[in-house]
Parts: structure tokens; sequence; C-alpha cells
């Protein structure tokens, strides 16, 4: 009982300790998807900060990998990945809601996208039109379109992501997402400038310009500035290209527009303008060194000073040198990390199936305890009721015996008293044998049905090698007579009547010898030759004086007449 008590006190412990550290690790998430918008370096930092995600709950786990998207689209960082969505869409795809689910298989696409698995990521993208269509989730479904046009761009198919541009354009259009919308129109203009469509890239591009004027995202309008500006750049229209990436540079990413204006200068012969304008960006920028090294190249190329341009031109192919160096060391390490991340899941996975298989292993054996003692007490409430009956049918048996024992005496009182042998006296002497009769089949019924008449036959019917010395012990002695006295009470008077100084233990062997066993029977309880079962019964007989009738045996007359 005591043990049951600490290991419910202890249960509820552990499970009190797990829900305060879920609610804890619930409430940063919830922190997290607060400040998303707001300050997403900070959301980044609360996500990375979380020990061990692998080793979250599905639930928890597919959340954080939500989150971990979502800054993604923020900050521009890289992708979790593919593994990492796959089990975060295996939740979602079961619980989630038909938005989750289409913006995980998002996320799940473009991850594999940047593994340069582009079969698998568009057969997602598919997956998660399906979804968003049949949910009408149109901006998602605009989304998925993009990203549909983006892997085509990737695979220089300009017709196809131009097509999947324009699908996507006209669901922004179709829930009034102008942002999104002039996006998309950006990025046909683009294709179609790609595959020297310039016309109709402008004319796509300004609509997209001037949708864009209404945005309160100065960024949207930038991207379409700077596409148009690289557009001009193409036709050699320099001015038309300059005041274009100017005003691009009111988004919040300039350094691209510098960069092209500089190089557009550089191609003006305006070296006076770019070398002004590159001294005047952020020389720190480790993002952009190896291009200001490159125009510093050109530049000074371009003034005839090749001491400096060769000085820059070294620096920038080092820097260059340094950043594939670092690209591939970065591979190298994003495939460790995943070999790693993999290895991590695995033990996970490894560790939940033990966890199953143990959880497994303990309902069986419980299972098994509880059938057993449901089965042994199934069997004590049998033998319950089997002794209950048979203590029932014992009972009834002495009542029946006790009444015909009754019934017995009164004939023979009144036969007794019968002066002349008339009718009555005839059918009285028969009902006395009738009953004479039944009286002993009753008494012999009591005896087989006696525990004590049943451990005596098992224990006769038992080879024990080896055994030295009867099978009846002092207490079974006393068993027998107290169990034989009881059914034939009157044997006792009867044996003292026959032989007043027969010995205590010729008594106790009368008794045993009424149990009716055979003589091989009574050889094994009694460790003695059958022969001397055979003597011991005649040296009973000579102590009772008993002349035994033809054909007749000691138990038989001794059962007949002790009545």
């Amino acid at each position: 009982m005591k043990s049951s008590t600490l290991i419910t006190i202890l249960s509820t412990f552990l499970l009190v300790g797990c829900s305060k550290q879920q609610s804890a690790l619930d409430k940063r998430l919830d922190e997290v998807e607060r400040i998303i918008e707001v300050n997403p370096d900070s959301a980044s930092i609360l996500l990375e900060n979380i020990p061990s995600p692998e080793k979250l709950d599905d639930k928890t786990f597919a959340r954080w990998c939500m989150l971990s998207g979502k800054v993604t689209d923020e900050i521009f960082n890289t992708l979790l990945p593919s593994y990492q969505f796959e089990r975060a869409n295996a939740w979602y795809s079961s619980y989630g809601k038909p938005e989750e689910q289409v913006q995980t298989l998002i996320y799940l696409g473009r991850s594999h996208a940047n593994d340069g698995d582009y079969d698998k990521a568009m057969s997602i993208y598919t997956n998660a039109l399906e979804i968003g269509n049949k949910n009408k989730l149109y901006n998602l479904v605009g989304y998925t379109y993009s990203y549909m046009g983006d892997l085509y761009r990737e695979k220089a198919m300009r017709t196809e992501a131009i097509e999947k541009y324009e699908m996507a354009a006209d669901y922004f259009k179709k829930e009034n997402n102008t942002d999104s919308y002039a996006c998309a129109l950006r990025d046909i203009g683009r294709e179609y400038a790609c595959i020297d469509s310039i016309p109709r890239a402008l004319e796509i591009l300004f609509m997209a310009n001037s949708i864009a004027e209404t945005s309160e995202d100065k960024d949207v309008k930038a991207s379409i500035e700077n596409t148009l500006g690289n557009i001009y750049v193409m036709q050699d229209k320099y001015d038309k290209a300059k005041k274009f990436f100017y005003k691009a540079l009111e988004g919040r990413e300039k350094m691209p527009n510098y960069i092209a204006l500089i190089g557009l200068y550089i191609a003006s012969d305006s070296l006076k303008q770019a070398k002004e304008l590159l001294q005047r960006i952020p020389q720190d920028n480790l993002d952009y060194t190896y291009s200001i090294k490159n125009l510093y190249y050109q530049i000074y190329k371009s003034e005839g000073n090749y001491k400096e341009a060769l000085t820059n031109l070294e620096e920038y192919t080092e820097i260059v040198d340094s950043l594939m160096y670092a690209d591939s060391q970065s591979k190298i390490l994003d495939i460790e990390t995943k070999y790693n991340n993999l290895k991590i899941k695995k033990e996970v996975i490894d560790l939940k199936n033990k966890e199953q298989s143990y959880i497994i292993v303990l309902i069986i054996c419980t299972s098994a305890l509880l059938f057993t003692i449901m089965g042994y007490l199934l069997f004590r409430k049998r033998a319950k009721e089997k002794i209950q009956n048979q203590q029932a049918e014992l009972s009834n048996i002495k009542t029946d015996l006790y009444n015909h024992k009754l019934e017995l005496e009164k004939k023979r009182i009144i036969l007794n008293n019968l002066k002349e042998k008339d009718e009555n006296y005839d059918q009285l002497q028969e009902d006395i044998i009738r009953l004479s009769a039944n009286y002993r089949k009753l008494q012999n019924k009591l005896l087989v049905d006696s525990p004590l008449y049943k451990e005596l036959t098992k224990l006769g019917n038992q080879n024990i090698p080896g055994n030295d010395k009867s099978l009846i012990t002092e207490e079974r002695w006393k068993a027998i007579t107290n169990e034989i006295t009881t059914i034939y009470p009157e044997l006792y008077n009867y044996i003292y009547s026959l032989g007043p100084n027969l010995p205590e233990e010729d008594f106790q062997y009368c008794c045993l010898y009424l149990l009716g066993f055979d003589t091989n029977t009574e050889a094994k309880l009694l460790n003695i030759a059958t022969n001397s079962v055979s003597r011991k019964r005649s040296r009973l007989k000579q102590k009772l004086n008993i002349t035994l009738p033809t054909n007749f045996s000691l138990y038989e007359y001794l059962i007949k007449n002790m009545h």
C-alpha cells in the first residue's frame, strides 16, 4: 500500500515538472510569435536558445519549425533543414489547420529547393496548392505559385516561370494583397527582360511601380525600381537607370543600388562621380567588401593607375578565394550539421522505439499479471463455490441419513410391537430392508465424498520411491477415526461389544478398513506388503471373535451387523 502511494506521488511530481517545463517553453514561443514582425532578430535569438529542439514533443517541435520559417521570411536567414520540416509537416498534416498545413509545405518545399532537389520541391508545392485551393487560402496559393516560378527561374525555364508568376499575381489580386501583387508583376517583368522582351517587361514593371506607389512598404517599391534600373542598364540608357537606382535608395537595402550606381558611372566614364560615391558608402560591410574592391580596381584601371588597380585586384581575388573557401567550408559544415542532426534524430527515434518497446513489454506484463490474478480469483471463486456445493451436498446427505435412520428405527419399533405376522408385518419387513439399504448407501456416499477419503485415495495412487514409513500420520489416524465414527456412530460400541479388550490401534485399523480400500491401496498407505494387509484383516476378525457366513467378507459383515 505504501509503495503504491509513493509511486503515485512520484508520478504526480514528474508530471507536474514536465508540465511546468512545457509551460515555460510555450511562453517563450508565445513571446517569439509576438515579436517576430517588430523585432525578428530578437525572435531569432530566442528560438536559437531553445536547447535540443529535436527532443521536443511533436507538437512543440512543429510550432518551433513554423516560427523559425516566419523569422526567415523577415530577416532572410537560412531555412531549417528539410528533414526538420518533414517532421513538422507530419504533425501539421494530422492535427494542424489547413492554413498551417499549406504554410509548412511551403517551407518544406523551399528547404528542398535550397538543397537543389527541385523535383521534390515542385511535388511538395503541388500538394500545397491542392490543400490551399480546396480551403480557399488564395494568398498562400499565390505564394506557392511564386515559389514554383522561382524553381523554373533557377532552371532557366523562363516561359514556365512567367506562367507561374502570372498565376501568383492573379491570386494576390483576388485577395487585394497589393504588395505581393506588385512583387509578382516585378518578377514577370524581370523574366520578360531575360528573354529580350524589353517593351513588355517595361510595361509590366511600370504597372507594378504604379501599384506600389500606394504601398507602405518602401522595400517593395525599391525592389521594383531597382529592377527597372537594371533593365535600362541593359539598354545602355544610363540616365534613366540612374534615376531609378536613386529612387531605390529609399528602401532599407541600399548597398545593391549604390553598387549598381557606381558601376553605371564607371560604364559611362564618370570616374570622378563613381569614386566619390564609392568613398561615401560604408567600407566595412563584409557582404560587399569584394564588390567594393572590384569597383576600386575598375576605377583605377580606367584612370591608368595600374599599381592601385593591381593592389585592389589582388585584394579582390583574395577575398573571392576566401569566400569560395568559406562557402565550401560552409557547405561541409552544413553537411556535417545535417549528418549530426540526422544522427540525433535517429537516436531520438531509437529511444522512442525503445521506450515504446518498454511500454509494450510493461503493458504485456501488466496484462499477464492482471489475467493471472483474475484467473486465480476466478479459480478461488469456483473452488469456493465447489466447496460450498460439496458442503451443501454433504449436509443434505447427512440430513437424509438422519431421516432414514429415524424412519428405520420407527419401523423396527413398530415391527417389534406386532404380535402377529400379518400383511402389515411383511410390508414393514420389506420397508426395513429397503431403508437399511438406502441408509448404507447414504453412509457410503457421505464417506466417498469426504475430503479425507479423496486425500487418502490420492496418496494410495502415488508412487513414492524410497519411502520407508507409513503414509498415514498420527493426525491422519485421528482424522480417519473421527470421520468413520461420525458416519457410522454405532461402530465404536459394536466393535467393543465384540472385543472388549481390543487395542486402540486395532480399532483405528478397523476404521481404515471400513473406508473400503482394496489391499494394494491399503498396503501403500501403511507401507507394508499386500499379504500383510490380508493377515491384519484376518487377525482383526479373530480378535473380534467373528465367524463369517459363506460368501461374506469382513467389511460386509461389519456394515450389516453394526446397526
